[in-house]
């Protein structure tokens, strides 16, 4: 600013200077005084404005500082984050590995106890017959395939599914032709309802495979049709009953699998209330156990 005015003041002698030898009127200098200024102040109205660009040039440079450090920042934040959830997957993978390997060791010791005969000339006790009790010298032990399922239902009816299970695979492993392998293989099945129902229904399906012949393949099917019956799973019901029907039309249990069949359409069209209270009733029903060890 004061540089210019020097300026224009500087130009103002030199222009009188030059119009002295014309004589220059007052006129002319005052027009001349009125452009200076008019000059002067166009300079100052650039230099503020030149100002002002440079103030929010400053600003947006200050910004978009302010901006980088914080995005850094955050950064820096999310990426400790992921270090810490990491570390914290990692420990928890070690975990689950060492519970697996733990579950596979006792799975196995499980396979070779469920391996090991129950009867050999080395010295292993047979499993005793249903009575309680430790196995004491000339005590009755299950010594035949209707001792095994004897014990096998026993156990069963008294809830104790894993030893009911071993009796039934042991009479699976030591008389695999006998009347009675369809009845053990069904006792199997039977045995995982309450704790695996996929692996119940796994064994199930073996008895038809098996034991196609038998009196237990369209028991099986109506058990099985009815799990998947309590878990909501109408379609699959309706195949396993439908398979009673198509291929044990005689059988007792296919007029059980025409009454499930048609308490299936009842309930397509029946209130969840109703589905629900069929669904307990039917859970709350006895189920049938064979009694002693008939031949199925």
């Amino acid at each position: 600013m004061r540089g210019a005015r020097v300026l224009g003041v500087g130009s103002l002698a030199l222009l009188v200077g030059a119009a002295a030898p014309g004589c220059a009127t007052k006129h002319d200098i005052r027009d001349l005084e009125t452009q200076i200024v008019g000059v002067q102040a166009r300079q100052d109205s650039l230099f503020r404005i030149l100002q002002r660009q440079n103030r929010e040039v400053l600003d947006s440079v200050r910004s978009t500082t302010d901006l980088l450090v914080r995005v850094r920042g955050d950064l820096g934040h999310q990426l400790l984050d992921l270090e810490q959830q990491l570390v914290q997957v990692q420990e928890l993978t070690g975990q689950s590995q060492r519970r697996l390997q733990d579950l596979n060791a006792q799975l196995q010791q499980r396979q070779q106890q469920l391996q090991t005969p129950a009867q050999q000339d080395t010295g292993a006790r047979p499993l005793p017959l249903p009575g309680g009790g430790p196995v004491q010298a000339g005590a009755p032990t299950a010594t035949s395939a209707a001792d095994l399922y004897a014990l096998g239902q026993a156990q069963l009816q008294n809830g104790a599914a894993q030893t009911a299970r071993i009796a039934f695979q042991q009479l699976l492993r030591n008389f695999p032709g006998d009347s009675l392998a369809a009845a053990a293989q069904y006792g199997i099945a039977e045995s995982y309802t309450a704790e695996d129902v996929d692996r119940a229904l796994r064994e199930f399906d073996r008895v038809v495979e098996l034991y196609p012949s038998s009196p237990r393949a369209p028991a099986a099917l109506l058990r099985a049709g009815g799990l998947q019956q309590d878990r909501g799973n109408v379609a699959r019901a309706r195949e396993y009953f439908q398979r009673i029907l198509a291929r044990y039309p005689s059988a007792p249990e296919a007029a059980q699998a025409r009454r499930r069949l048609r308490t299936l359409t009842r309930q397509r069209t029946a209130t969840p209330k109703a589905r629900s209270k069929a669904s307990r009733k039917r859970r709350s029903a006895p189920r049938r156990v064979a009694k002693g060890t008939s031949t199925p």
